[in-house]
C-alpha cells in the first residue's frame, strides 16, 4: 500500500510533513555529482542536510509514535529511503 491509496487529508500531519522531507532528501542526495560546480554541491550539501536530518529524526519519532498503525507504518516505510536512514 503506498500513499497514493489514502487521500492526502487521510495522512496525519506530522507524516505528511516527514513525506515531504523524505522526498525532498532523496531529491537531493540523487544530485551528488563529482561533475558539478564547487557551487552546486554546496547547495546540494545544504539541501541534504536541510530535509535528511529532520527526515531521520522525524522517522524515529513517528516509527515509535504509530507503530500500533499499520497503515500508517507502511506509509512511514514506503518514505524511509536509504538517504533518510543513513545521513550522517
Amino acid at each position: 500500500m503506498t500513499t497514493a491509496v489514502f487521500a492526502k487529508d487521510a495522512i496525519p500531519k506530522d507524516v505528511q510533513v516527514f513525506i515531504d522531507n523524505a522526498d525532498a532528501c532523496e531529491h537531493f542526495a540523487g544530485e551528488f555529482d563529482g561533475g558539478l560546480s564547487r557551487q552546486r554541491q554546496k547547495e546540494i550539501e545544504r539541501g541534504v542536510v536541510r530535509y535528511c536530518q529532520p527526515a531521520q529524526k522525524q522517522l524515529k519519532r513517528l516509527t515509535s509514535k504509530y507503530k500500533n498503525d499499520p497503515k500508517v507504518m507502511e506509509i512511514i516505510r514506503s518514505h524511509a529511503n536509504d538517504s533518510v536512514i543513513s545521513f550522517r
